[in-house]
């Protein structure tokens, strides 16, 4: 199982009501208006997402690198330097890390605690079995985190989580299977909407019959003559409209004269508002669906897996294994993103604005910091739009974990959340914009399963 690729979700049980302060009762009280109040500010800037004519809308371009460089990045992302991760971490000095194994942190097992005569399906061995089946299905990083809670190394233990499941995975994995992957899978689409290479692009079949024509010739017509558009320009200064087209581009007189002529598309850029035929909107639209669905499948599927077996929970040495491997899975992430950029701007020249920071972004000293204003901007509208999906993605979580208590069901919730992550990124191609989804998903999950030790 790749560690690197997974996300902390749907780990953590509702907050109890033992032992619960005055302070935690009287937030829980306030944190269903405080999250109403929420969707009811960031309506307008999620809504902005479905929105053709929004600005929170980017111009769809194709991706400059090809099939086998993303498929390179993708491998080396995903399953090399996990694997050179771990392998790497195991040979260091076990001196360097804590020794979960020296101290008891697994309790005996529940079938070997009652020696009296107690009947085998008692009330506390009841307990303690439901316990240890339910933390051994959930993911690693949580059955890490709750049984070092204990130990003295509990707070280095809580650190490690915190910075691979919220900073390090969201980071590398939306890069890997939305800009990458998805990104990738875009040029798909854009082909059906867009010309070849070095072509220029026809304008609308349609648009002659809605749009006035942009020859001076053929515009005398009655039409014209009512807005009372002079030809001569000496004339011209009554209404300030001049007969230059080259002038006329500068001009907000123009949108008078010819109302509906759209703007010639780019032969590289897709905009929303680009006349396209219906035969191509319904290509672009199915292959857009393809490249959405093809990552989040992937996405989901690496979070299947099997329980923690009995012997495992009992076995001191695996909160070892477990530490390591996320400390691996912390390398590996930033690895993967650091060696992701460099190999799409060393290879195929990729911009800013193909990896989906924004062409506008840039470093900058006199424009640095509005990029970055930018970057918060949409990295906000992706927490926005995770806390308007989050009972969705949620209840599908706790409703398969009640009906399916044996099994891991991470795979079909995560494919869900994966699919409006692809939606978003389609919409908008902004990096930052599914990073705060994910950023928000696993923040939530850590917060609740921190809450519940």
């Amino acid at each position: 199982m790749i560690f690197s690729t997974i996300p902390l979700f749907g780990l953590a049980p509702l907050f109890g009501t033992d032992g619960v302060s005055n302070f935690a009762s009287a937030f829980l009280v306030a944190a269903p208006f405080l999250y109403v109040a929420f969707l009811w500010g960031s309506r307008r800037l999620v809504g902005d997402i479905f929105q053709n004519d929004s600005p929170a809308q980017s111009p769809k371009r194709l991706v400059p690198w090809s099939v086998g460089a993303a498929f390179c990045v993708f491998v080396c992302g995903a399953i090399l330097f996990p694997l050179l991760a771990v392998n790497a971490v195991s040979f260091l000095p076990k001196s360097w890390f804590p020794d979960f194994a020296s101290v008891q942190t697994v309790a005996p097992p529940a079938e070997s605690a009652p020696e009296d005569g107690a009947p085998a399906d008692g009330a506390p061995s009841t307990v303690q079995t439901d316990a240890e089946r339910n933390l051994a299905t959930q993911h690693p990083l949580a059955r890490l985190l709750i049984r070092s809670r204990s130990t003295p190394w509990a707070f280095e233990t809580l650190l490690l989580c915190f910075f691979v499941a919220v900073i390090a995975a969201p980071f590398a994995e939306e890069f890997l299977f939305r800009v990458l992957l998805q990104g990738t899978l875009e040029n798909y689409a854009l082909q059906a909407v867009l010309p070849p290479p070095g072509t220029s692009r026809r304008p609308f079949a349609d648009a002659t019959t809605t749009a006035e024509p942009k020859n001076a010739d053929d515009a005398e017509t009655d039409d014209a003559t009512t807005t009372a558009e002079p030809e001569n320009a000496d004339d011209a200064t009554t209404t300030a409209e001049p007969e230059n087209a080259d002038d006329a581009e500068t001009d907000d007189a123009t949108q008078v004269a010819v109302p509906n002529v759209p703007d010639v598309p780019s032969a590289t850029e897709f905009r929303w508002l680009d006349p396209t035929t219906p035969m191509e909107r319904r290509a672009f639209y199915l292959r857009s669906a393809f490249a959405i669905l093809v990552p989040a499948f992937v996405f989901g599927l690496i979070h299947a897996g099997a329980p923690e077996t009995p012997e495992e929970a009992r076995d001191p040495e695996t909160l070892n294994r477990l530490f390591r491997t996320m400390l691996a899975a912390g390398i590996a992430n930033v690895a993967a993103l650091i060696f992701g950029l460099l190999v799409l701007r060393r290879s195929s020249g990729a911009t800013t604005g193909d990896v989906g920071f924004g062409p506008e972004f840039t470093y900058k000293a006199g424009r640095f910091f509005a990029s970055l204003r930018r970057f918060a901007l949409d990295f906000y509208r992706g927490v926005a739009v995770f806390a308007f999906i989050a009972p969705v993605v949620f209840g599908a979580n706790a409703g398969l974990r009640a009906l399916f208590p044996n099994a891991i069901v991470d795979p079909f919730p995560i494919f869900l959340f994966a699919l409006v992550e692809g939606v978003v990124y389609w919409r908008v191609r902004r990096y930052a914009s599914v990073v705060g989804m994910h950023v928000a998903l696993n923040a939530t999950s850590f917060a609740l399963l921190c809450a519940s030790l």
